[in-house]
């Protein structure tokens, strides 16, 4: 195959940000991530997603 054919790999639908966090909380995340074996960017869209689903964000 062509080299010029390939699409570039991206990040899907996925927007970069940059979150700033409590060393306690990050360092909370860190270890949770390595206990469970996933990525920490992971972990915060799912927690923000199940965040904004509940309907109410007024906390």
């Amino acid at each position: 195959m062509s080299e010029g054919l390939k699409k570039p790999k991206g990040n899907g639908e996925r927007e970069t940000i940059t979150v700033s966090l409590k060393p306690e909380i990050a360092e909370r995340l860190a270890a949770f991530c390595r206990e469970m074996k996933i990525a920490p960017d992971l972990v915060v869209e799912r927690a923000l997603a199940d965040y904004f689903r509940e309907g109410d964000v007024s906390h």
